[in-house]
C-alpha cells in the first residue's frame, strides 16, 4: 500500500508541473503540412520549391519561346488537375472526358483564361505560371494552403490561415499570355478569317482597320431589299445561329451553342424537345442597342448584326462576328467561356 501511495503521489507531482508548463499552439495548417510533407518525400521526393511553397517536377519542364507571363495580364491554358491521390478533379481537354465518361459532344473543351491579377488567381498557381512563356508546359504540386486567393508574401502567412482547399497536382500548358485581352482576341478573329473554310472564305483579308466598329466584323452574305424602311415600330423574323470561332486549337472547330433551326441543333447535340424552334421577332429601336428579340434584351454584337441588316427583306442573310466586350465577356455563358469572340450567322424571314 505505502508504494502504491509513493506512486500515487509521484503522478499527482508531475501532472502539477504539466499544469504549469507552457502551452505551445500551432498554425491552422500545420497539421496538413505535416502530412503534405510525408507524402512529398514518398511520392516526389525530386520536386523542387519554389515561390512561396509550391513543388514543381522538373522531368515534365517544357521551356516556352512565346510571351512570358507578368502581373496583372491574361494567361490562356490548358490543363488538368489531380488529387494527391491521382484522381482528376478539372481539365479542359475531351480526352479527359472520354476518360472519365463524361464526354458530351457539345461541350466546351478549349481554353481557359486566368487572370494575373491578385486575389483573383490562386496563390499557388501564379507562382507556378510567373514567368513562364508560351508554348511552355509544367507540373507541379500546390499545397492546400497555397490553393488560397489571398495575396501574401510568404507562406507563413498562408500557414497560419485556416482553409479548406485540397492539394492538387497541376499539369498546365501555356498556349499564350496577353497583356491586353481584347488585343490577343482580335489577333484571334483575324487568324480564323484567314480559313477558307470559315464561312466559305467570307472574310477573307479582313483586318482590324476594316471593322465597322472594334471588335466588330460584319459581312452581308445575301440582300433583299425590303419594301418600307424600318422605323422603330419595326418588327421582323429571323432565324440565326451562335458558334464559337472555327480555331481547333483555341476553342474546337466552330461548336454550335445556340440556334433557332432544329435540324442544326440536331447536327450540332444542342437539340432540346422542351425547346420549340422557329423564327423569332426582332423589334427594332432608335438605336441598335434598343433592339429586343422577342421580350428579351440582347447582347451588343448580336443587336449590332441586326442593326446593319436595316432595311432588308426576307431572304437577306449575313454574319456578325464579335469579341467579348459585345458579347459575354470575362463571365461567359453556358457553353460559351470567358473571353470568347462569338459568330452569329442571322437570316430575315417571312412571319412564320
Amino acid at each position: 500500500m505505502k508504494g502504491i501511495y509513493k506512486i500515487s503521489m509521484i503522478v499527482a507531482a508531475l501532472a502539477a508541473l504539466g499544469s504549469c508548463a507552457k502551452v505551445v499552439s500551432e498554425g491552422a495548417n500545420e497539421a496538413n503540412r505535416r502530412v503534405f510533407d510525408a507524402w512529398l518525400s514518398i511520392n516526389a521526393p525530386e520536386a523542387q520549391r519554389s515561390g512561396r511553397g509550391i513543388y514543381e517536377l522538373p522531368e515534365y519542364t517544357v521551356a516556352g519561346t512565346g510571351a512570358a507571363v507578368e502581373k496583372d495580364g491574361f494567361a490562356i491554358l490548358r490543363y488538368v488537375t489531380r488529387t494527391l491521390t491521382g484522381t482528376i478533379s478539372s481539365y479542359t481537354d475531351e480526352s479527359y472526358a472520354k476518360q472519365l465518361g463524361e464526354y458530351d459532344p457539345a461541350g466546351y473543351y478549349g481554353v481557359q483564361v486566368q487572370t494575373t491579377t491578385s486575389e483573383t488567381i490562386q496563390a499557388g498557381l501564379y507562382d507556378a505560371l510567373s514567368g513562364m512563356r508560351a508554348g511552355g508546359e509544367k507540373k507541379f504540386i500546390v499545397p492546400s494552403w497555397l490553393m488560397s486567393y489571398s495575396d501574401y508574401t510568404t507562406e507563413e502567412e498562408y500557414l497560419n490561415v485556416s482553409t479548406e482547399f485540397a492539394n492538387t497536382i497541376y499539369e498546365v500548358k501555356l498556349i499564350d499570355f496577353a497583356k491586353n485581352i481584347n488585343d490577343w482576341q482580335l489577333k484571334k478573329m483575324e487568324e480564323c478569317f484567314d480559313r477558307p473554310d470559315f464561312f466559305d472564305g467570307a472574310f477573307n483579308g479582313c483586318h482590324i482597320q476594316d471593322s465597322t466598329s472594334l471588335g466588330f466584323y460584319f459581312k452581308m452574305i445575301n440582300k433583299v431589299e425590303s419594301e418600307k424602311e424600318f422605323s422603330q415600330d419595326t418588327t421582323i423574323y429571323i432565324n440565326y445561329t451562335g458558334s464559337l470561332l472555327k480555331l481547333p486549337e483555341i476553342y474546337g472547330d466552330g461548336i454550335v451553342f445556340d440556334t433557332t433551326i432544329e435540324d442544326v441543333a440536331k447536327d450540332n447535340y444542342i437539340y432540346s424537345a422542351s425547346k420549340t424552334y422557329s423564327p423569332v421577332s426582332v423589334t427594332w429601336g432608335e438605336k441598335h442597342t434598343d433592339i429586343t428579340m422577342g421580350e428579351s434584351s440582347v447582347v451588343p454584337g448580336f443587336s449590332q448584326t441586326i442593326w446593319n441588316m436595316a432595311n432588308c427583306g426576307p431572304g437577306t442573310k449575313a454574319i456578325g462576328v464579335f469579341y467579348s466586350d459585345l458579347g459575354y465577356g470575362y463571365s461567359g455563358s453556358g457553353s460559351i467561356p470567358a473571353y470568347a469572340p462569338l459568330v452569329f450567322e442571322i437570316e430575315i424571314v417571312e412571319k412564320p
